[in-house]
């Protein structure tokens, strides 16, 4: 197969040879660009526009390396195979990421752990993942462990935050927010949970935050009557 395209490519050649004096770059320039791959999360379109740049690149003298590199530096290319396609096609089969949380504001964290920034940022139900710079890492683990913890219960992470000085606190899909502090989170995170389960469960809508970062308990913050 290999052999036969390249004969192909030499036929071609030789045959543009006798049309004119052209450059060979001219000759095989790419004026088309075809995407192929399941895409749930960036259009055709948008991956268009981010390859755009190897439109009139010749098929001969642009590296597939260098092509590779283009397609993945967008943000929702996780993985690609470029396929040179003659005489002016580039064929690529594109895998995208995968979201997995919402990372601060305007980016995502997917599902391989990589933080991604793209142009149109969809709205998905997912966790809100806050933190510091470079602490997207330490935001997921945590968030992990804390959703081994909850899976016996109803509860569901609406966001998770780690404030600058390491003090954790979440908000779950029900309302109730939660600090936990520095140490001692998961613990903290099972006290409440105890409590939450004998003694909260019911009275959701009276609740404004709780406190656990007691030893022995929890404090809860109510709503003042009205």
């Amino acid at each position: 197969m290999r052999i036969a395209a390249l004969i192909g490519a030499i036929l071609l050649i030789l045959v543009a040879a006798f049309q004119g004096n052209d450059s060979p770059d001219t000759w095989f320039a790419i004026e088309k660009i075809t995407i192929k791959g399941d895409l749930k999360y960036v259009t055709q379109d948008e991956l268009q526009s981010d390859f755009s740049s190897l439109l009139g690149r010749s098929l001969l003298s642009v590296p597939l390396p260098e092509a590779l590199e283009i397609v993945l530096s967008s943000e929702w290319v996780i993985s690609a195979e470029i396929r040179k396609v003659w005489p002016n096609t580039l064929q690529i089969l594109v895998s995208e990421h995968t979201p997995l949380a919402y990372w601060g504001d305007g980016q995502l964290i997917s599902t391989s752990s990589e933080v991604i920034a793209p142009k149109n940022v969809p709205d998905l139900p997912l966790t809100h993942l806050y933190g510091p710079e470079d602490s997207s890492g330490v935001v997921l683990e945590q968030f992990g462990l804390m959703s081994q913890v909850l899976a016996s219960t109803s509860l569901r992470v609406a966001s998770l935050t780690l404030e600058p000085r390491g003090a954790w606190s979440v908000v779950f899909a029900n309302g109730i927010m939660v600090k936990l502090g520095r140490e001692d989170v998961l613990e903290r995170l099972q006290r409440f949970i105890a409590v939450y389960k004998s003694d909260l469960s019911g009275r959701i809508d009276q609740i404004v935050s709780i406190d656990a970062r007691y030893p022995h308990g929890v404090a809860v913050g109510w709503k003042q009557n009205k």
